[in-house]
């Protein structure tokens, strides 16, 4: 065999390695170096830049993940400490960045009874996290062209042109829009106003605005109970977001569970999702439960009324929906991929992106059915997300290529601090990019 036609055997040697063995070679006369080819030293010398930049490449990948299990473990740290300071029986996380599973994990206990773990696929109550499967919803049926954001709802409810100005009596300036639904500037009144203004569930006269059973005895009770506001000048958080899936149902004719299944959760392969939960998928059910004081956990049954309410009448476009961990992070990642699932795009990403768009009345922090927030922790980044009544939070994020879901089942006073702790940490490790492309 020539000198020239010398095959050098694949090797992970470092590149002092392939010196060596080349001044043995001339040493035992096994290569005559004056006849040993130039194209023959430039094959050694390239070897031996590859070899270099390989190692290279291995020693920044260990560093890489190095760094990436000391961020895991912040965040991990974060949880533990949560709950060890008695916010919450227990808590799981799911991060996707750049499409990969990169955190799926539970802490705790899910019954503070029995001390049964906390488990990555517990079925939770999900309160208004589920808000966002209603957008997603919506945005579906906007694309289908059977409804507009834009849509005044008295055009499929023409009774709603008697609604009134609770102050003055007087017919509003303006009508109220299917976005003013889902980012609840409707003027119509909410949760808190309600509180403030002394009207309770047991009020009779107001009785269409909280258990109705159809989308006219709604529509009855909103004209009974009159505007808080203008349309589209004030958030009044809460129940007038429930006109989206009236307004849903009657332009289809379906009921707003059939929408659902058929246009989200069967598209996305969501199993274990649910707006009316069976008997089986409530023995399955994490138990819920509200804390005002560290450590101190009463039960909650407000979950079961829901489920409760929803089997026998009009189902919330709010908080009705019974979900899991990678059931919520399908549909994060759905919007993280702007309407692409499994290379399929499912909505429109442009109709998407009117969701994220901050309202008018809201101070630039809510968009359709989706909380507004900033960050600027390694990085300037918004989270679309949405938290909820019984514990939970879903987000996602262009600029970290980010999609994320903490679920817990307590009401606990102060949880939207408790979500920033961990995301802070999960923000740590993960950078943004403001070159991301949404």
């Amino acid at each position: 065999m020539a000198a020239c036609d010398l095959v050098v055997p694949k090797s992970n040697a470092p590149p002092v390695v392939f010196k060596l063995l080349f001044k043995c070679l001339v040493a035992e006369k096994a290569v005559d170096f004056d006849t040993f080819s130039s194209k023959m030293k430039n094959r050694f010398n390239a070897m031996i830049r590859i070899t270099q930049i390989v190692t290279f490449l291995l020693l920044a990948s260990s560093g890489a993940l190095q760094a990436d299990d000391s961020g895991k473990r912040a965040i991990r740290n974060e949880i533990k400490a949560i709950i060890e300071e008695g916010y919450y029986p227990g808590i799981s996380v799911l991060l996707i960045h750049k499409g990969e599973v990169i955190m799926r994990e539970a802490h705790g206990v899910v019954n503070i009874d029995t001390k049964e773990p906390f488990s990555v696929d517990q079925l939770c109550w999900l309160a208004s996290t589920g808000k966002i499967f209603t957008a997603t919803l919506m945005a579906k049926l906007v694309d289908e062209q059977v409804l507009k954001f834009d849509d005044p709802i008295v055009t499929t409810f023409p009774q709603l042109s008697e609604v009134k100005l609770r102050e003055g009596g007087t017919s509003p300036k303006q009508p109220i829009l299917l976005r003013h639904a889902l980012s609840h500037t409707s003027g119509l009144p909410g949760n808190q106003w309600m509180k403030q203004n002394g009207i309770t569930e047991d009020d009779f006269k107001y009785s269409g605005y909280f258990f109705a059973k159809t989308p006219k005895e709604f529509i009855d009770g909103c004209i009974s109970i009159g505007l808080a506001a203008e349309p589209g000048t004030r958030m009044l958080y809460g129940r007038p977001i429930d006109l989206s899936a009236c307004v849903a149902e009657k332009r289809t004719g379906k009921p707003f569970t059939q929408l659902m299944e058929e246009k989200v959760f069967a598209p996305l392969g969501l199993k274990n999702s649910t707006i009316r939960p069976t008997r089986a998928d409530l023995e399955k059910l994490a138990p819920l439960y509200q804390s005002e004081k560290p450590g101190v956990f009463e039960p909650d049954t407000f979950g079961l009324e829901v489920a409760e309410r929803q089997a026998s009448r009009l189902s919330t476009a709010g908080g009705g929906v019974y979900s899991t961990l990678d059931d919520l992070g399908v549909l994060m990642q759905l919007h993280l991929n702007q309407g692409k699932h499994n290379g399929v795009q499912l909505v429109d990403a442009k109709t998407l992106q009117k969701l994220y768009q901050p309202q008018p009345g809201t101070n630039g922090r809510y968009g359709l059915a989706f909380q507004i927030m900033k960050s600027t922790i390694n990085g300037e980044s918004t989270l679309y997300n949405h938290p909820g009544y019984s514990g939970p939070v879903a987000w996602f994020e262009f600029e970290r290529q980010l999609a994320g879901v903490l679920l817990m089942q307590s009401n606990t006073v102060g949880r939207g601090k408790h979500h920033q702790r961990i995301i802070d940490r999960i923000h740590e490790m993960i950078p943004a990019d403001t070159n991301s492309s949404r």
